[in-house]
């Protein structure tokens, strides 16, 4: 799958719906044969975090996954005129 990423300060975020996300995951779990697949959520903290941490940026751009959480992150969208599908929020027992 092709992924449509918008890039926030340098971090890569899929601009993905739950229902598109559900399907990542389970592409991921089906196609993971026993290797390791990341998922990340960030938000406006690991967006500035990342902006000043080389590493932590490489981190959550190796993500295999990584979805908008936060309001800060939606609004960076908007403002590079590439408003996401949906946010979607990390919850208890996500």
């Amino acid at each position: 799958m092709k992924r449509d990423l918008i890039k926030i300060l340098g971090v890569n975020i899929d601009n993905v719906s739950k229902e598109e996300m559900g399907n990542r995951i389970k592409e991921l779990v089906n196609e993971s044969n026993k290797t390791c697949k990341m998922v990340v959520s960030p938000n406006t903290e690991f967006i500035m975090t990342a902006w000043k941490d080389k590493e932590f940026n490489e981190i959550l751009n190796k993500a295999d996954l990584s979805t908008p959480d936060s309001i800060g992150i939606s609004i960076g969208g908007k403002l590079q005129k590439r408003p996401f599908k949906e946010r979607i929020p990390r919850t208890r027992g996500f």
